[in-house]
């Protein structure tokens, strides 16, 4: 039966995708997952009032090897049900980090900084 690595969920049938984390099942967890599952937790980096802004930064965070999941209502398009935000969640040893990678996502640039740049 595959597994999500991520949050260790069993699933039955055809199922490839995890439905809570959103990324491809694997045959068997290693001794390793298994250990690793019980000192990990996890924690919310953020809220987020639509599916494209939680995608945006889940990107830019699993780029830069910072796992994560979502948990809210979303319907196949993407757009939440309004019955509750999405929350982007992290594991607690990433959360320092994963916090600099949403800040500077999120800040401003200089406009002065946009006047020197040749492009």
């Amino acid at each position: 039966m595959p597994f999500c690595p991520t949050c260790q969920t069993e699933y039955t049938g055809q199922a490839e995708f995890c439905e809570i984390c959103k990324i491809g099942l694997v045959d068997s967890l290693s001794h390793e997952s298994e250990e690793e599952m019980g000192n990990t937790e996890l924690v919310e980096l953020a809220m987020f009032s639509n599916v494209s802004e939680a995608e945006m930064i889940k990107e830019i965070l699993e780029k830069n090897g910072i796992q994560t999941v979502q948990r809210g209502e979303v319907d196949p398009i993407g757009i939440t049900s309004g019955a509750e935000a999405i929350a982007l969640l992290v594991e607690e040893r990433d959360l320092l980090r994963a916090q600099e990678l949403y800040e500077a996502y999120f800040a401003r640039r200089d406009p002065e900084e946009s006047k020197s740049d040749p492009d």
